[in-house]
């Protein structure tokens, strides 16, 4: 037997699930289109019919506390299942439509997403997409609050609440302008590397550290003359400077090496895995799945 509930439960889990999301009831409050009063009403209204302090206040902010992320995983899967209900009748057409929504790491956006994205939205005209670029801390935020879709990025392990299905590995490449001559055509050594003026992906990310960490260990200290959180505008610069770019394999096209020296870097540094990150229990449309496979066909999607 099912239980008799508030009628107005759901819309608590919903005020709640946003002030957990924004930290704040008046950032809820805009994204809700809902006056403030309303919000807090209903944080004290869920508070009181759950027996348990969702949020502690002592610091002025709304953070959550031990029993308030319990019940925000809930509350996120409880929403993911009712999307599933309301979406039911929809998987049974073949003609997909909807919004998809992707986080991944700028190289992947950039250079691995656009053939995937083209082909899918000429086939399927009535699905759009909304893509953010992030580093790896970002799309775990994003994946794991439901905000995206599912996420793409190089993981070397993966939080409890996701499972991670790989999709490729991509070793590291050094690239400096054809005109600059700097290696003369030559793979360099670690050493010369080290010695090159350098634009490294930005700290925030997980590359710079892990190439920093490689110089370290062989007692080099890098000359890094500047970080960028985008590999577009990495190339552009190397593109006009003397120094060298370490960037993503993959991230280098057959059109870069018209500009470009290409020189791999396998032999210093392991190659880093990709994989698409998906959230346990969550609900996926059938325009995603069938994205999904489009990069993956042999996806599984469980419960």
């Amino acid at each position: 037997m099912i239980e008799e509930i508030p009628g107005d439960l759901m819309q608590w889990l919903r005020g709640f699930y946003f002030v957990a999301e924004k930290g704040s009831v008046t950032q809820a409050a805009i994204a809700m289109r809902r006056g403030q009063p309303t919000i807090t009403y209903q944080i004290k209204r869920l508070e009181k019919e759950l027996g348990v302090t969702l949020f502690d206040r002592s610091s002025g902010k709304m953070k959550l506390t031990p029993e308030g992320r319990n019940v925000l995983e809930h509350v996120i899967t409880l929403f993911e299942d009712v999307k599933e209900i309301r979406n039911t009748r929809r998987e049974v057409h073949l003609e997909y439509e909807g919004k998809i929504c992707i986080v991944a790491s700028h190289a992947v956006v950039d250079s691995f997403l656009p053939p995937y994205i083209t082909q899918f939205i000429t086939t399927h005209p009535r699905v759009t997409f909304h893509v953010e670029g992030g580093v790896v801390e970002v799309v775990f935020e994003k994946v794991e609050a439901s905000e995206a879709d599912f996420g793409i990025a190089s993981v070397d392990s993966v939080p409890g609440t996701m499972v991670c299905h790989t999709l490729f590995e991509s070793g590291l490449k050094l690239i400096s302008h054809k005109k600059t001559r700097l290696f003369r055509g030559k793979s360099p050594t670690l050493r010369q590397i080290a010695q090159t003026p350098l634009v490294l992906f930005s700290r925030t990310g997980s590359a710079e550290p892990f190439i920093e960490k490689r110089f370290t260990e062989e007692g080099l200290k890098p000359r890094i003359v500047m970080t960028l959180n985008n590999f577009v505008s990495m190339k552009k610069y190397v593109a006009q400077g003397p120094g060298a770019a370490i960037l993503s394999g993959f991230a280098v096209s057959k059109e870069d090496r018209k500009t470009f020296d290409v020189f791999s870097l396998d032999r210093y540094f392991p190659k880093r895995r990709y994989g698409i990150l998906l959230r346990k229990k969550k609900y996926f449309s059938p325009a995603v799945k069938a994205f999904l496979r489009s990069i993956k066909p042999d996806i599984q999607f469980r419960k």
